[in-house]
């Protein structure tokens, strides 16, 4: 059994192809059952965000599960498996581990230190487990990886200072506007976690009115109820009257397709405030002398959310997550950064100690099962010449049998382990699995 991951991330492959390949939250489960219905896929978990698309897999072969992952987000994003190669990355084992641990760190964010990516990570285990494409290998491991996101931010300084997409998104907005959010009309597209702290950045900076709209209107009466007190007229409000009223839009959905399409803006663009000798107006006639109030599409979502032919309206600015890519901050290059990958190294030590522990505890547990065998299958041969003890001195005779195989089994058990920490327990283990003649299926 291997761990593999296969993947493309920001750094690695244009928007348009991550885009494709994404995999939207209401796709997530049938996408993990075709995973693991490959020939070689034991157990999957697809880590899918605005930065990246990896799959995670426990596979019983090798090269024919990687082939097979490949194919598999080749065919995802339409393209031919060798045109792939170039874009995507694939690692193995412990190596599989280490850039998921960076992950969950944010050490491989595009905003190097953002918290978001480690509640992503967790959400995407969860998926998984509950759809039953995770059992103890790939739970183990982000498990793990989630303890090694919070150790990484309460041991080192990689957080101090560091934002988020959203806050990146939102110096575009001002930086494209010209002027800063403070007392702006905001609307926000999409109630999830990443919409929720949109929500929470707007109102730090001062907007004057957001307005909160989701594809579940319920879920946008949680938000915003969850709100009061903290955003200040946080509402909820149909699309098109968000859009119309709104100054800037952050659009944050999972959807799987667009959800602000350019003729939605198009028919809105007639309802909006218009300027008209430097102040604004909804009046008819004095339209006619002036220009639309400028609407600021900041788009987060990937695949793409807002329809890009948006950016060609009159009126209209458009920020899309390549806008964003290209004002993001790496972060720390230097001390913080080596502290946190220190962090990291140990812990995908203490991962490999485990696998390579995992690796001989079916031979372990395959010899004291055939040893138990043994030894209930000689008490049962002389049952005739015990009949005569009592209860007590039965359970004597149970516990002597039980303490010989004990102890005979004791050191080989032990030196087994030592071996696997050593990484040198192969050798070992075929000797043994042919010693006892054990059976293929418990290794």
């Amino acid at each position: 059994m291997a761990l593999l991951v296969v993947g493309c991330n920001h750094r690695s492959a244009e928007l348009g192809l991550l885009e494709r390949i994404a995999v939207p939250a209401d796709e997530l489960p049938k996408a993990l059952h075709s995973v693991v219905a490959l020939e070689h896929v034991t157990e999957a978990v697809i880590v899918s965000t605005c930065n990246r698309v990896e799959v995670y897999a426990q596979v019983t072969r090798f090269h024919p599960g990687l082939q097979e992952l490949r194919g598999w987000l080749a065919e995802r994003g339409d393209v031919h498996p060798q045109d792939l190669d170039a874009l995507q990355y694939s690692y193995h084992d412990d190596r599989a581990a280490a850039p998921l641990f960076a992950v969950a760190g944010g050490l491989d964010s595009m905003v190097v230190g953002e918290r978001q990516i480690a509640l992503q990570v967790k959400q995407a285990m969860e998926v998984a487990r509950a759809e039953g494409t995770a059992r103890r290998g790939l739970q183990r491991v982000f498990r793990q990886a989630v303890s090694v996101g919070r150790r990484i931010r309460n041991e080192s300084r990689i957080s101090q200072g560091a934002s988020s997409m959203v806050d990146v998104g939102l110096a575009a907005v001002d930086a494209r506007r010209g002027l800063p959010l403070a007392g702006s009309r905001v609307a926000v597209v999409g109630a999830g976690d990443l919409g929720g702290l949109a929500v929470r950045r707007v109102a730090d900076l001062g907007a004057g009115h957001v307005t909160i709209w989701n594809r579940s209107p319920d879920k946008a009466e949680r938000l915003a109820a969850k709100l009061v007190g903290t955003v200040p007229h946080a509402v909820v409000g149909r699309l098109d009257a968000a859009l119309a009223e709104a100054e800037v839009v952050v659009c944050t959905t999972g959807a799987a397709h667009t959800v602000i399409g350019a003729e939605l803006v198009r028919g809105v663009l007639d309802r909006r405030r218009w300027e008209v000798g430097g102040a604004e107006t909804t009046d008819a006639e004095d339209r006619a002398l002036g220009t639309p109030c400028p609407l600021v599409l900041l788009d987060l979502g990937v695949p793409r959310n807002v329809d890009p032919a948006c950016a060609s309206l009159t009126g209209v600015e458009l920020i899309d997550v390549s806008d964003v890519r290209g004002l993001a901050v790496r972060g720390d290059t230097g001390t913080v950064l080596a502290d946190a990958r220190r962090i990291v190294e140990e812990e995908v030590e203490r991962f490999a100690a485990w696998t390579r522990a995992a690796e001989v505890e079916p031979t372990i547990r395959a010899i004291r099962t055939q040893a138990e065998s043994v030894r209930q299958a000689e008490l049962e041969r002389l049952r005739g010449k015990l009949a005569s003890l009592d209860d007590q001195q039965r359970a004597a005779v149970d516990s002597l049998t039980r303490g010989i195989v004990n102890t005979l089994l004791h050191n080989p058990t032990v030196r087994l382990k030592e071996l696997a920490d050593l990484g040198g327990a192969d050798p070992g283990v075929e000797l043994l699995r042919e010693l006892f003649d054990l059976p293929e299926g418990d290794a």
